[in-house]
């Protein structure tokens, strides 16, 4: 339940083994590869793979687009709970001698997906040309045809507004020898076809302009509209036919999806082994790598590439201040919390991990949030069973954990405070007292006013510990233990205003609290100033540090949202089974059911929401801001990321506890 110690590491060894100690170390998968600055020494450089990235980089591309492209026309049912599929090497070498032929496939899969985009692009074109040729299917002139020996011939359209008949009559008598012949009409044009003797063309048309005449052709068509159209249909037929045949022929293809799923998880681990190679120094000889490890792992690993290669290890330990890759090594139960600190960021290596103390927290208030016994069990039992039936990936695992862990805590909050899916009746079990009853809510506000009280102390805690892991002793005094005394005493001097408190013993406790206020005011002012390079400063330097109390205050009553959600949940739930249970025999049995089912389905869901949510913000807001400075690095050791697969090891490895 710690940060993991870490140390250097420093391999020199001979250029020709290289690729086989790199492959080594990706399958230990606990040295993280850092990047070699390169002295200005003849003969020494950093290996060119700028290409040779490009082209597996290509390559992913190509692979992950026919997955994706599979996915969608031959999609596969996967569990409630997917995992990596694990294989064996033969399996994988298997693939890796037949990847030529996997990337074709791959390749011949993109291109039936262009295929099929080009061919809704042409029936996307081939309709607007149908759409189109309606208004002119009762048109027998062959749409080719734009002129005789002594006439000329154009297709077009007028405005609506336009009368044809006065059109035509106007034409006659200004230009002579026109005609005027309709096709159809819509809600905005008329459709018509121009005749005119070539002597008088020009002019007929400039007159037709005015009028709004828009000439349409169709060029590339021969024949008539009804002949066109029938050629259309035909395409359109044959368009859909080769795109099912093309269709087909993904889903054929797609019958290797886990060869090609393979080969992309291949080409993902040589990615990484190439982009590790650019990080080294090389010669013509040999080769020099620097990193990471952990420190419990690192006379195993020098002494297995000892005796493995031949090269020179020197395994050294980091400075005292000096930053290290961040790995949280956390047991069974602590490692639950991991999704919840990684949400917030990666610690510095040279903090304490929050993690212990972090879940305490997140599911003791995630249980007073929800409170309900009912849908606790409902919680705990899908977490516990999902751990149980199903194989999952390490992130899904350690969130199902947390799941099964916030189901138990809130199974415990929901028997303390009698909440049994809101019945009423069952309140008077609680065990401890139940919150809807008389005064029962300004208890909940005095406990979760405490409990908040509480957790900011602890956070105050865990910022002495990290001062004192660094040997700053006085810190700890001034920083951290004067204030606590100034808040302290500020806590116990409003005591009285707080509701569900006994008022003779908050009175009693306010005229010490005056004395503590005041005595944490004078340590905390006259200390926090030590740092200033003036007398005056020294002395009054710290006053700002009185508007801490209205910070501590602030923080405290962040913490009323304890005793506003768990009243909320239960009160909707009760709601909920006094609406279920009005009305007729009838109604209960039927829409009652159906009330009661689909009102605690959602009840459940925004309570797991609010309980998840507002417990985060009280680690991030009010406990992590105390102590925890984050930046840390994580810790990115070369080993397989893969997608898709896990390789079984057919040799017992030494590096399964990292």
């Amino acid at each position: 339940m710690a940060v993991v110690r870490m140390n250097k590491i420093t391999v020199l060894g001979l250029e020709k083994e290289r690729a086989r100690l790199l492959d080594a170390l990706m399958k230990m998968g606990v040295v993280q590869i850092s990047e070699s600055n390169l002295e200005d020494i003849p003969g020494v450089g950093i290996p060119e793979n700028r290409s040779e990235l490009v082209r597996l980089e290509h390559m992913l591309g190509e692979l992950s687009a026919s997955l994706e492209i599979a996915g969608r026309y031959a999609p596969v049912r996967k569990p409630l709970f997917s995992a990596r599929r694990v294989i064996s090497q033969n399996e994988f070498q298997s693939v890796l001698a037949s990847s030529d032929a996997i990337m074709e496939q791959a390749k011949v899969i993109n291109a039936c997906e262009s295929r099929i985009a080009a061919i809704k692009s042409e029936e996307n074109r081939q309709r607007a040309l149908l759409a189109s040729l309606e208004v002119w299917m009762d048109l027998g002139l062959p749409l080719e045809i734009t002129h005789t020996q002594n006439t000329a011939v154009a297709l077009g359209n007028l405005p609506k507004s336009v009368d044809l008949d006065e059109l035509e009559k106007n034409l006659g008598d200004q230009v002579g020898e026109v005609a005027l012949v309709r096709s159809g009409s819509d809600s905005d044009h008329h459709y018509v076809v121009v005749f005119v003797h070539k002597a008088r063309e020009q002019e007929a048309f400039s007159l037709l302009k005015d009028m709004g005449f828009n000439r349409i052709s169709f060029k590339g068509m021969q024949g008539t509209p009804k002949e066109n159209r029938e050629r259309i249909l035909k395409t359109l037929d044959d368009l859909s036919k080769e795109r099912e045949v093309t269709i087909s022929r993904i889903k054929d293809l797609a019958k290797d999806r886990e060869k090609i799923e393979t080969l992309h998880d291949a080409i993902l681990m040589e990615r990484d082994r190439v982009d590790a190679v650019g990080k080294l120094l090389t010669t013509r000889s040999v080769f020099l790598l620097k990193g990471w490890l952990p420190a419990e792992v690192s006379e195993k690993l020098k002494s297995r590439l000892e005796q493995d290669f031949l090269c020179s290890v020197q395994i050294t330990e980091p400075d005292p201040d000096e930053e290290t890759p961040v790995l949280l090594q956390n047991g069974p139960v602590t490692e639950a919390i991991s999704p919840v600190v990684g949400m917030y960021g990666v610690p510095s290596s040279r903090e304490i991990d929050p993690s212990p103390t972090t879940m305490f927290f997140f599911i003791f208030f995630f249980g007073m949030i929800v409170a309900d016994a009912g849908y606790g069990l409902i919680l705990a039992l899908a977490g516990g069973l999902a751990l149980r039936l199903f194989r999952m990936e390490e992130g899904t695992r350690r969130f199902m954990k947390l799941v099964f862990f916030g189901g138990l805590a809130t199974l415990f909050w929901g028997v303390m405070f009698g909440g049994y899916f809101g019945i009423e009746s069952l309140g008077q079990y609680a065990l401890w007292f139940n919150p809807s009853a008389e005064g029962g809510t300004e208890k909940l506000m005095a406990f979760s006013l405490l409990f908040g009280i509480i957790h900011l102390y602890a956070g105050h805690t865990m910022k002495a510990l990290n001062l004192m892991r660094h040997g700053q002793y006085l810190e700890v005094i001034f920083d951290v233990l004067f204030p606590v005394i100034m808040y302290t005493g500020f806590a116990m001097a409003v005591m009285p205003n707080v509701p569900g408190i006994d008022p003779g013993m908050a009175a009693r406790v306010s005229s010490y609290g005056v004395y503590v206020l005041l005595a944490g005011i004078v340590l905390t002012v006259l200390t926090a100033g030590r740092n200033k390079p003036t007398i005056f400063g020294k002395l009054f330097g710290g006053l700002p540090k009185l508007y801490d109390i209205i910070g501590f205050l602030g923080d405290v009553l962040s913490y009323m949202r304890l005793m506003a959600l768990a009243l909320s949940g239960g009160i909707l739930a009760g709601l909920i089974n006094g609406m279920a249970g009005g009305g007729s025999i009838l109604f209960k049995l039927t829409g009652g059911l159906l009330l009661l089912g689909i009102g605690h389905a959602i009840n459940f869901a925004m309570s797991i929401l609010g309980g998840f949510v507002h417990s985060c913000r009280l680690q991030y807001l009010e406990y992590f801001s105390k102590f925890l400075e984050g930046g840390g690095e994580p810790f990115h050791p070369l080993k397989a990321k893969t997608r898709y697969i896990m390789v079984r090891q057919e040799e017992e490895t030494l590096w399964t506890q990292i």
